[in-house]
């Protein structure tokens, strides 16, 4: 049985093991993030569409009665099937761009998007790529909640577990570029970078869109990008 270690925040990691589990893998599920909601006021707010960049942030617009009654004033622009989805189970229409990443999604609806207000909904470590949108537009960037690097004793313990044994695990899945600094950051502390980067070379690594494949790179770490920026593609991926 193939081993798949997968590195996203805690809330989710259930239904990913779920997946990967039903497709015969052995799971370790390691959260090298947290997450932390802020607290916004959702009046006066003016915008023709608003950009919805994860699920989390959608989720957290769900839960504010005040902000969901806005969205559902505007045009939602979707990152992500899974983003979008929590949208349409409320009968909300989303549009969604052909690649989930913040730079297709610019490349895609810019020019629908000239002159209008756009409001962008996501963490406080957002790809910058959304913001090149005031270049056509009237842009307001809102942090619905703040993303932290967890480095606890599970986090510690992998790391060294993954370096000792190169047998340990088959296939390594970053979820986003920020899991992939939390991951080196700890590495870092530990003074283990080294060897780390060796382990990775070791097994197949995974990384979910463009923006995390970059992020690994700057480490020497080489890694497979799957068609769709989901687990369900990431799947598909190491399947084939």
């Amino acid at each position: 049985m193939k081993s798949i270690a997968i590195l996203r925040p805690e809330g989710y990691l259930k239904k990913t093991e779920e997946l990967f589990l039903s497709a015969g893998f052995n799971v370790v599920s390691v959260p090298f993030l947290k997450i932390e909601e802020e607290k916004m006021v959702a009046h006066d707010l003016h915008f023709d569409y608003a950009i919805v960049t994860s699920q989390t942030a959608a989720r957290i617009i769900l839960e504010d009665p005040n902000l969901l009654e806005r969205i559902r004033k505007a045009k939602i622009i979707s990152i992500g099937s899974s983003t979008a989805e929590v949208f349409e189970k409320l009968g909300l229409e989303t549009l969604i761009p052909s690649k989930y990443d913040s730079a297709t999604l610019y490349n895609e609806f810019k020019e629908e998007l000239k002159g209008k207000k756009v409001a962008i909904f996501r963490s406080n470590r957002g790809d910058p790529a959304l913001l090149k949108l005031s270049e056509v537009a009237e842009v307001r960037e809102y942090v619905l909640y703040r993303i932290h690097f967890e480095h606890g004793e599970m986090q510690s313990d992998f790391l060294k577990k993954l370096i000792k044994n190169e047998n340990f695990i088959d296939f390594i899945v970053f979820s986003s570029r920020m899991m992939v600094q939390s991951f080196f950051k700890l590495a870092e502390k530990l003074n283990v970078v080294e060897e780390a980067v060796k382990a990775l070379r070791s097994m197949k690594v995974v990384a979910i869109g463009p923006p995390t494949k970059r992020e690994l790179e700057k480490y020497g770490v080489n890694a497979l990008i799957p068609e769709e920026y989901t687990f369900k593609g990431v799947l598909e991926l190491i399947r084939s």
